[in-house]
């Protein structure tokens, strides 16, 4: 079965979006329509196949698969075309794009039972990320990862929580990093202490602020990625309403 003609109840959900400019889709991996919908899709390039035979457990196999129709079926829709005949390329840091100068910008993030996908309508980069938040995730281990993943100034908003909220405040910086991170192009890892996340509540509902930080990586980040620096003064980053059990965010950088 072509991914054109999935069923209507297993294709991707729409969403509300943040912003008119973007549009948002959710894929439930759980629903059992949707794995059996999924697991008769024929689209998937011989690439992307041989990706997935590569993931040792069943469970990121099933992620990946079930993103990447869904992925498929919605550009399709979006470009009218056939979604196997869609062509994907990576950026320097492994962010895709289609071969079409008529794609919008997209993203795509899985985790758990879910993946979304975001789609830039009104040009620009898109980033996305959602994030099951592990309850078997103890307050010491989180201070650990808050300790290398957040800034100094993360991780004094984090220490103003009390202990039961932790988890869902780690998170909240957490997929607004890596969502603002993909929107920018960059390597995750490699950029993380560049740029705060500040949860204050200001610019509407959802609104996060990013703010870059000064000193030695403020100088790196200019620097060496200037052009970044001036997408991240027009980035608009915002925590996304997701299922219990998860955090989930999106970054747009609007054009120039």
């Amino acid at each position: 079965m072509d991914c054109k003609n999935l069923p209507h109840a297993a294709f991707p959900r729409r969403i509300p979006a943040p912003a008119p400019q973007l549009s948002l889709w959710r894929v439930d991996l759980g629903d059992p329509l949707h794995a059996q919908a999924i697991a008769a899709a024929d689209c998937l390039s011989p690439a992307e196949q041989a990706h997935c035979a590569t993931l040792r457990q069943a469970a990121d196999r099933r992620r990946f698969r079930g993103a990447r129709v869904a992925l498929r079926t919605v550009l399709a829709r979006r470009l009218d075309c056939a979604p196997s005949t869609l062509r994907f390329r990576t950026g320097s840091h492994g962010k895709p794009y289609v071969e079409d100068t008529a794609a919008p910008a997209f993203n795509v993030a899985h985790a758990g039972d879910y993946a979304w996908i975001a789609l830039a309508e009104a040009g620009g980069e898109v980033g996305v990320d959602i994030e099951r938040i592990d309850p078997a995730l103890g307050l010491a281990a989180m201070r650990e990862l808050a300790a290398h993943c957040l800034t100094p100034r993360e991780r004094a908003w984090l220490a103003l929580l009390p202990a039961r909220a932790w988890p869902r405040g780690f998170f909240l910086l957490w997929t607004a990093k890596e969502a603002l991170l993909k929107a920018l192009g960059l390597g995750i890892a490699d950029h993380l202490q560049h740029v705060s996340v500040v949860a204050d509540g200001r610019g509407g509902a959802g609104r996060l602020a990013v703010v870059p930080e000064s000193g030695q990586f403020a100088g790196e980040f200019a620097g060496q990625f200037a052009g970044h620096a001036a997408a991240l003064a027009r980035m608009r980053l915002y925590r996304l309403a997701a299922p219990d059990g998860y955090a989930a965010a999106i970054a747009w950088v609007p054009p120039a």
